[in-house]
């Protein structure tokens, strides 16, 4: 198998408490007006509006993007949760999950050529992110696959081809590995089994300097992280830049696109969740599941990288039965931001080979 073959904004309204006055904009030229309020009302005015503003734009409805899907929430362990969903609901059920700087909207391309055949496509945004709730606790791989667990069964489905990015692979196997009973198979990029990655990298950390780097950033005190929030940004943007080919990044969709990721990630209370997130890469598994083997077919799409040899390697000894992996074309680590639909159409085919394979 060759890869790819196979609304207006609201106004803050000042009311003055005379009768017969009627509520205005606080801009509104009116005779006297500024008079009543002197400069000083005015200034408070204006801050009061141009806060309801920001409010508007820190909001979560920032990312509730226009397309051939519909907008759902799911209440899963006290919680709710935001995703996307197209096709029918009787058909088999595939699950995108977004990586650390993302959300549901990385995959709003992959949506309409996966339900076209023939699948129920959800894309989700986890924990903390985009239009889902956004808790204070909760941020482990223990919570997070028990999250997948219980949106498949909320979907009305008994399992899942599960589709995971960067922290959403990591979810992803951890999903396969404490619930194996839902997941029909694996597609991933960029990350593999939270405990094989720890591993990984410990035996070999020449190759991963990137990820330790990273990895030692985010595992910095919370406290310490409101003095680099600048750094986050500009984080979400090279992970784009770093795993996308040069051609990409002269379109009008790559800068479409970190304009869309820096809007999200200025919604409220969402520093904290992609801190913490980001921990899942190497995040700790249940002692008892540190071990156990993945039964589902998996596929992994991955770089021509030493790094990558490395990891395939690695996740080898994982995978108790079929194990693919694929290089992307253009050696990138993100082909569903720049080819969503060639992306759709090779999970498509390993969805129906997933199908078709008894889950043992």
């Amino acid at each position: 198998m060759t890869f790819f073959s196979l609304s207006t904004s609201p106004l803050t309204r000042l009311k003055t408490g005379r009768a017969g006055d009627t509520e205005r904009p606080a801009t509104a030229k009116r005779p006297g007006m500024r008079g009543r309020l002197g400069p000083r009302g005015m200034r408070k005015a204006r801050r009061r509006m141009e806060n309801t503003i920001a409010s508007i734009e820190r909001s979560p409805g920032i990312v509730a993007l226009d397309g051939p899907f519909t907008h759902n929430h799911v209440s899963v362990r006290g919680i709710r949760l935001h995703l996307a969903e197209a096709g029918s609901p009787t058909a088999p059920l595939v699950l995108l999950i977004h990586g650390a700087f993302g959300g549901w909207y990385d995959f709003r391309g992959v949506i309409e050529p996966l339900s076209q055949q023939g699948f129920h496509v959800a894309a989700l945004d986890l924990r903390g992110y985009g239009m889902s709730d956004k808790p204070p606790t909760g941020y482990d791989l223990r919570h997070a696959a028990g999250e997948i667990n219980s949106v498949i069964a909320a979907l009305g489905h008994d399992d899942a081809l599960i589709v995971g990015s960067d922290i959403g692979a990591s979810i992803a196997w951890a999903t396969a590995s404490l619930y194996p009973e839902r997941v029909r198979g694996l597609v991933t990029m960029g990350a593999i089994h939270p405990t094989d990655m720890r591993r990984a990298i410990l035996r070999n950390p020449y190759l991963y300097s990137a990820d330790i780097a990273r990895l030692t950033f985010f595992r910095l005190p919370t406290l310490l992280h409101k003095f680099f929030q600048f750094s986050i940004p500009r984080a979400a943007r090279r992970e784009i830049t770093t795993n996308t080919s040069a051609s990409f990044q002269r379109s009008k969709a790559f800068k479409d696109l970190v304009r869309l990721r820096k809007k999200a990630l200025s919604i409220d209370h969402t520093m904290t969740p992609i801190i913490r997130s980001n921990r899942y890469l190497v995040g700790a598994m249940p002692s008892k599941n540190t071990h156990e083997g993945i039964d589902a077919p998996v596929l992994i799409l991955r770089t021509n990288t030493r790094r990558w040899e490395h990891l395939s390697t690695v996740a080898r000894a994982r995978v108790n039965g079929q194990l693919i992996t694929v290089a992307t074309p253009s050696n990138v680590e993100l082909p569903y931001l720049e080819q969503p639909a060639e992306f759709a159409e090779t999970v498509a085919e390993f969805a129906r080979s997933a199908t078709d394979t008894p889950k043992s």
